[in-house]
């Protein structure tokens, strides 16, 4: 994933640590939020071309809620109780499609770069759900410990490309 697309992947962060509790509701998150995204970029497709500037921003922001706004509604009309969970977090992927789309990440030539970005959010995510239920006390589901596995797991992976650059 290069530079321009970080900001836009930490939108992502509260998701991460809010909803990786369960593992029913990081895959339902997980889920909404790739079509929600995937959706987005294939709708601003057909805007990139015709429209420019403030225009292009403006169906860029309306797009963006409008897919928001159905991937929250899918949400509740699949699964009432636990959609009310993702009610917040869902909100945040309108913002992030409008980032990333203002980035550049939804143009032909980043296919490989969504790719990277949907399945470092799917690792994360599994690997912080899969921690706090290895952990299996009450106090794991709690978002600090969200914050504390994260930090573990980043930490790792810095240790770990830094093991690979020769000095």
């Amino acid at each position: 994933m290069t530079r321009p697309f970080a900001l836009a992947s930490l939108l992502l962060l509260p998701a991460l640590l809010g909803l990786s509790a369960t593992l029913a509701s990081a895959a339902a998150f997980w889920a909404l939020w790739a079509l929600t995204l995937t959706v987005h970029g294939w709708s601003c497709g057909w805007v990139r071309n015709r429209l420019n500037g403030y225009w292009r921003m403006t169906a860029n922001v309306l797009l963006a809620t409008t897919w928001g706004s159905c991937a929250h509604l899918g949400a509740q009309a699949l699964a009432f109780g636990p959609s009310t969970d993702l009610g917040a977090y869902l909100a945040l992927i309108g913002m992030q499609c409008v980032l990333l789309e203002h980035e550049g990440l939804f143009a032909t030539n980043q296919r490989r770069a969504r790719l990277e970005l949907f399945a470092l959010s799917a690792g994360l995510l599994v690997a912080i759900t899969l921690l706090r239920l290895l952990l299996g006390s009450n106090i794991a589901i709690l978002a600090p410990t969200g914050f504390i596995l994260l930090g573990l797991l980043l930490a790792g992976w810095q240790a770990r490309t830094q093991r690979r650059k020769p000095h």
